[in-house]
């Protein structure tokens, strides 16, 4: 893929030495040059100095033939701003911005911006390390009412189904991992201690849930 990153901060580099790494063609773009050096040698994607949101500095980074572009600098208006530009001035089908302030995620869904909430997903993370340990987080959605978890089923609910474990409108289970084996099971399928199991959950029911966990004390 071809894919123009806006923002060379300790996400744009370690985004854009990924994507390099595993093959594909990026170009990275920041107001300060010496974010872009220290890059590394190691880069092999083009680097351009300038803002993410001009016109010409995004066309020099290759934005026409862009497959996608990200916008994480370390300003909402910046990345807002580059993302409109992107998709209405070139076209580019899928691009995304990061948002630090969830203020402004209103603004954002309003003009139909496909957007990270970083300080959000932060949040969450540092939740569930504290609060609810039997709960890995994944992923939450803008609207916050929903969550993708992954939980270890514990020794007590050995021999119940993933049925057991649904609940309408609140549970839904996506995949069940079981040793180096991954499925999508129905609902019958019989749950055993130790399965890894990823589910999609509403934030109402992690206490119904935590009954069928495994505890990590």
């Amino acid at each position: 893929m071809r894919i123009v990153i806006a923002g060379c901060g300790r996400v744009g580099s370690d985004l854009a030495n990924r994507l390099a790494a595993v093959g594909h063609d990026v170009s990275i773009i920041d107001k300060d040059r010496a974010a872009l050096d220290k890059l590394g040698s190691a880069f092999n994607g083009t680097t351009h100095v300038g803002y993410a949101y001009d016109v010409d500095v995004l066309t020099g980074a290759g934005i026409e033939r862009a497959d996608a572009f990200v916008a994480v600098t370390s300003s909402d208006n910046a990345n807002l701003m580059a993302v409109e530009v992107a998709t209405e001035v070139f076209s580019v089908k899928r691009a995304l911005a990061r948002l630090d302030d969830p203020a402004r995620e209103q603004a954002y869904r309003a003009l139909n911006i496909n957007y990270i909430p970083a300080s959000r997903i932060v949040t969450n993370v540092v939740f569930e390390a504290i609060i609810d340990e039997e709960l890995r987080f994944h992923l939450t959605f803008s609207d916050g009412d929903v969550e993708v978890v992954e939980m270890v089923i514990g020794p007590q609910s050995k021999g119940l189904t993933v049925a057991d474990l649904e609940t309408e409108g609140q549970l839904r289970v996506a995949a069940l991992r079981r040793g180096r084996h991954t499925i999508i099971p129905n609902q019958g399928a019989e749950l055993e201690p130790g399965d890894l199991v990823v589910a999609s959950v509403k934030l109402g029911a992690r206490d119904q849930i935590k009954q069928f966990l495994a505890s990590e004390d």
